[in-house]
């Protein structure tokens, strides 16, 4: 099974935090900031043009996820209890998140490999 690509926004704390979180959880996912040359190579650009809409995640099948479609496709490859609760995030609770991840703060760049 080919392991799936989450593109999240580079520079944004929350953003960061969460890549983190599911380096630990969701082993093997690859992220990948939307604001790099990959991202940017094989997206849409309205993926990768400011403002940015959310997540996107590109499964092994090639298929495109965004926002909290993309958190649910995800779910297979989670550890443990968070294999049934990535699934349950609903769309408000994500659009919520997503817009208010500035609170968190932002950086010039993405300080993640």
């Amino acid at each position: 099974m080919t392991l799936p690509r989450l593109y999240y926004d580079g520079p944004c704390h929350l953003c960061q935090q969460s890549v983190k979180w599911l380096g630990r959880n969701v082993p093997g996912v690859r992220c990948v900031p939307l604001q790099s040359d990959e991202a940017k190579d094989v997206l849409p650009k309205a993926f990768v043009t400011p403002p940015l809409i959310g997540v996107v995640v590109v499964d092994g099948e090639g298929h495109v996820h965004l926002g909290h479609k993309g958190i649910h496709a995800l779910a297979p490859f989670a550890k443990g209890p968070w294999r049934r609760v990535l699934p349950l995030v609903p769309s408000w609770g994500y659009r919520l998140v997503a817009r208010t991840r500035h609170l968190w703060g932002r950086s010039d760049s993405c300080p993640l490999p």
